[in-house]
């Protein structure tokens, strides 16, 4: 997407299409929200399993993370992209992205 000076020169223009947004099952909880001591605490659960738990201490600049949610959010993508390409017919996702950008820009 172009945002720039001549983004209000295409919002007049009628676009093809749409999007379907779909829920990934990712959800991010903040079960702590301290005021007094500037700490927030949250997790990122997918399928209702924590894979993800940060602390940040907003006062101390610290942030304090447990586990990692690159492989979940890499299968989770990953399926979904996939998905994505076959069901569109798209071979060449590099052109198919490089068109959007195009269509955008004109």
């Amino acid at each position: 997407m172009v945002l720039g000076s001549d983004w209000n020169d295409h919002k007049d223009k009628p676009n093809a299409g749409y999007t379907l947004f779909k829920p990934t099952g990712v959800r991010h909880e903040f079960p702590l929200v301290d005021l007094v001591k500037q700490q927030v605490a949250g997790t990122v659960l997918y399928k209702d399993k924590i894979h993800m738990s940060v602390v940040v201490e907003v006062k101390a600049g610290t942030v304090q993370v447990q586990g990692d949610i690159a492989e979940s959010l890499t299968l989770i993508c990953s399926k979904t992209r996939q998905k994505f390409f076959i069901d569109n017919h798209i071979s060449n996702p590099q052109e198919y992205y490089d068109e959007l950008i195009n269509n955008l820009s004109e």
